[in-house]
């Protein structure tokens, strides 16, 4: 598993810095949620990354600054704010995700056609048991109680 997370951390850390020099991969983080599921409120942008408001707030402003980001009031709600990727941005997630095929093709390429189809069923299952799992395993510690009731 650490061998796993210290590959994507830097994996991800490089595509940052190749779509923005000096952006972190931390910040990077709603470009690749809007790649995949588009133009969000900031409040539904937060909730898709785990992260408070103000956190994406800061993260947008930053993105926005770099041409990344457009904030446009909400048409149904004018007081909240809905983020999209400028073309540049979008452009660029597209590429990187035929890139990343490749790469993944390159990873695969001496794996059988079984090996593939096992890997594309418990790679998902792996993730989702992985998130129900480890997200429900709050640290303990002080003021933090060991029961859930």
């Amino acid at each position: 598993m650490s061998l796993l997370t210290r590959t994507t951390e830097d994996f991800f850390e490089r595509i940052a810095g190749s779509i923005s020099p000096g952006l972190r991969r931390g910040t990077a983080s709603p470009l690749f949620v809007l790649h995949r599921v588009g133009p969000l409120r900031v409040s539904q942008l937060a909730e898709e990354l785990g992260l408070d408001r103000t956190t994406v707030t800061r993260h947008l402003d930053d993105l926005e600054s770099r041409g990344l980001v457009d904030r446009r009031p909400d048409e149904r709600d004018r007081r909240a704010m809905v983020a999209s990727l400028t073309p540049t941005a979008q452009g660029f997630l597209d590429d990187m995700r035929v890139r990343n095929r490749a790469l993944i093709r390159r990873i695969c390429a001496d794996w059988t056609p079984e090996e593939r189809a096992m890997f594309g069923l418990l790679l998902p299952r792996f993730a989702t048991e992985g998130e129900r799992v480890f997200g429900s395993a709050l640290p303990s510690g002080p003021g933090r109680s060991q029961s859930s009731g």
